[in-house]
C-alpha cells in the first residue's frame, strides 16, 4: 500500500507540473531544439538516432572498439592475476542480436556469430598470455633489456610477435531471437606444436552456475547445489551454438610453440628434468601429436584445479590437453579441404556479381 501510494503521489506531482504552462513550453522547446523534430526533415532524423541506438554494435568502428576494449582492458587494466590452475576455465562474455544482424527467417544471421566470437576470444586469450605480452613488449622497449623468455624471444628472430587467427569452424543448435540476451562461454581447449585451440559455447543466460570466479573473486557463487546437481541434458539444451577456432603466435616467419607461450605467460611450470606423462599413449606417424591416447572424456580438472597449487602440474595439464585434442585434431583435418580447389578444371556453372560489379 506504501509503494502504491508513492507511486500515485509521485504521479500527481508530475502532472502538476506539466500543467504549468510556462514550464511545458520550456520542455518543448528544449525537446524540440535538441531532436530537430519541427525542422525540415526532423522526424527522419529522429527514426535515424533510434535505428544508430537500436543497433549500436553494428555501427562504422564499434567492432574495433569492443575489440580493443577487450585487449586494452585484459592486458593493463585487469586488476587480478590469473593463477595457473585457471588456464582452462572459461570466460563469460554477453551481447544481444539488434535489428541489423538479422536474417530473412527474422533470427541472428548465421555470418554475425562470428564477430561476436571474435570479442570473446580477445578476453579469453589476451587475459590468458598477457604477462608473455608485457615481457615482449618490455623487451623491445626503448631501452634493451635483458629479459628472458618473453613470447617469441628466440636468438635470430626479429620484428614483434603476431597473433594470428588461423580457421574457425561452427555448428548451429538453436536460434537466437532479435534482441535476445545471450553469453559465450569461451576457453582454452588444448594445444599443439603449432596451435592454440579455443572452443566457444553460445547458450542462454543463466544456464551454467560457476562455482567461482577467478578474475572477479567478489561475485558470489551461483552454484545452489551439490556437484551432482547439475543436469547435463539442461545445459546441453541451454547451447544456440558451438565454435572451434586456432590460433597461432608468430614472430617474424618463426612459430612460437603454444607450450613456450604458456610458460611465458606463467600460465604452465617448466616440465622436470625427463618428464613423462603417464597414459596409455601409444606413437604415431603424425609429427605433431599422438592419436591413439587413453584418456578419461569426462576430464579430471574439476577436482584438481581447485586444489592447492601443488597439485596444478604436467600430468594434470597434459591430461586435460590431449582430451581436448582429440576433438582439435579432427578440425585440424579440415586443412586438407584447400586441395580441392581444382581451378574449374571440369568446368563451373557461371559467374555472376554479388551486388552491382
Amino acid at each position: 500500500m506504501a509503494q502504491a501510494a508513492s507511486i500515485v503521489v509521485a504521479g500527481a506531482s508530475m502532472a502538476a507540473l506539466a500543467s504549468q504552462p510556462a514550464l511545458r513550453s520550456t520542455l518543448m522547446t528544449a525537446l524540440a531544439r535538441w531532436t530537430g523534430y519541427n525542422a525540415p526533415g526532423g522526424l527522419w532524423r529522429i527514426a535515424a538516432i533510434l535505428l544508430a541506438l537500436a543497433n549500436l554494435k553494428n555501427l562504422p568502428f564499434v567492432w574495433h572498439l569492443r575489440f580493443f576494449r577487450a585487449f586494452f582492458y585484459q592486458l593493463y587494466l585487469q586488476p587480478t592475476p590469473i593463477p595457473p590452475r585457471a588456464l582452462f576455465q572459461p570466460i563469460i562474455t554477453s551481447t544481444r542480436t539488434p535489428i541489423l544482424e538479422m536474417d530473412y527467417n527474422l533470427h541472428k544471421s548465421n555470418s554475425t556469430y562470428f564477430s561476436d566470437m571474435d570479442i570473446s576470444r580477445t578476453h579469453l586469450f589476451t587475459a590468458l598470455i598477457r604477462n608473455g605480452i608485457k615481457k615482449n613488449s618490455r623487451l623491445y622497449g626503448a631501452k634493451k633489456s635483458a629479459v628472458q623468455g618473453a613470447i617469441g624471444a628466440t636468438e635470430g628472430t626479429r620484428g614483434k610477435h603476431m597473433i594470428a587467427l588461423g580457421g574457425i569452424s561452427c555448428l548451429f543448435k538453436k536460434e537466437i531471437l532479435p534482441y535476445k540476451k545471450y553469453e559465450m562461454w569461451t576457453r582454452l581447449l588444448c594445444w599443439d606444436r603449432k596451435w592454440f585451440y579455443l572452443v566457444t559455447h553460445l547458450v542462454k543466460p543463466g544456464a551454467g552456475q560457476p562455482s567461482s570466479w577467478t578474475l572477479q573473486p567478489w561475485k558470489k557463487n551461483k552454484r545452489v547445489g551439490a556437484e551432482d546437481a547439475v543436469d547435463p541434458q539442461k545445459l546441453l539444451g541451454a547451447v544456440y551454438a558451438t565454435a572451434i577456432a586456432k590460433y597461432v603466435i608468430k614472430r617474424g616467419r618463426l612459430t612460437v610453440p603454444p607450450e613456450q607461450a604458456l610458460l611465458d605467460a606463467d600460465m604452465v611450470p617448466a616440465k622436470p628434468e625427463g618428464w613423462v606423462y603417464q597414459s596409455g599413449e601409444t606413437p604415431s606417424n603424425n609429427e605433431d601429436e599422438p592419436t591413439n591416447v587413453d584418456v578419461d572424456v569426462n576430464g579430471i580438472l574439476p577436482q584438481a584445479a581447485n586444489g592447492q597449487a601443488d597439485e596444478w602440474n604436467w600430468d594434470i595439464i597434459e591430461a586435460e590437453r590431449l582430451r581436448g585434442l582429440k576433438v582439435a585434431q579432427k578440425f585440424a583435418e579440415m586443412d586438407g579441404m584447400h586441395e580441392f580447389f581444382d581451378g574449374g578444371k571440369e568446368g563451373v556453372l557461371g559467374e555472376f556479381a554479388d551486388l552491382l560489379f
